[in-house]
């Protein structure tokens, strides 16, 4: 059996089955991950389909603090460029201490920072969290997951990925109270997927990419 700390990145497919077993949504007993899948009333009344992510749902008390940090996700077809309206995104990140919220040592009983948003007319999917600290000395990143629609999560998974976040806002973050555990952080080098952050921390910060399925 896996231990915890190295299952936070299974997924919508692993999480929602998992805050299930813990009893930390007001669902029936008897809903399996199958009805979920096929209605998507439960999943809307889990709590998990939410644009502001930083607090529990359900019966879970926790507060994630941070820094603001607005993210801005646009879906748009690979093929010719249009937007995906209607698509669902599910977003999950680490804290400020670098943990995971479900699977991180004393968490397990929390499921905040992680959320469910559709994608509007434009194609644009909006969350409002905190800036992530640093995981297991790995650079600062986003997992996020689209399905393209609300009804088809978790089963129709057509995309999985995580968006790394731009050395100077992490350097930035990183200087001020609360983050001192992902301080003295390497540079990551080449990545793939890298957010453009814009804002200050005063404010907070916005955090935008765009994705094409």
């Amino acid at each position: 059996m896996l231990e915890l700390a190295t299952r936070h990145d299974g997924g919508l497919a692993d999480d929602l089955p998992t805050v299930l077993r813990r009893r930390m949504m007001g669902l029936a007993a008897g809903v399996t991950v199958e009805t979920v899948g096929r209605e998507a009333s439960h999943l809307t009344r889990s709590g998990l389909v939410r644009g502001d992510i930083r607090c529990g749902f359900g019966t879970a008390p926790g507060v994630a603090r941070g820094v603001r940090l607005d993210v801005r996700l646009r879906l748009t077809s690979a093929n010719s460029g249009r937007p995906l309206a209607g698509y669902a995104v599910y977003l999950w990140h680490a804290d400020r201490d670098g943990n995971y919220s479900l699977y991180g040592p004393g968490l397990e009983s929390e499921n905040y920072l992680r959320g469910v948003q559709l994608a509007d007319s434009a194609g644009w999917a909006r969350f409002t969290s905190v800036f992530p600290g640093a995981h297991d000395g790995r650079w600062p990143h986003l997992h996020f997951e689209v399905y393209p629609s609300l009804a088809a999560a978790p089963a129709t998974r057509l995309h999985t990925s995580e968006i790394t976040l731009p050395a100077d806002a992490c350097s930035a973050v990183y200087a001020t109270p609360g983050y001192e555990s992902s301080r003295g952080l390497g540079h990551p080098g080449a990545t793939v997927e890298m957010a453009c952050v814009t804002g200050d921390l005063r404010r907070g910060l916005v955090a935008t990419r765009t994705i094409g399925i």
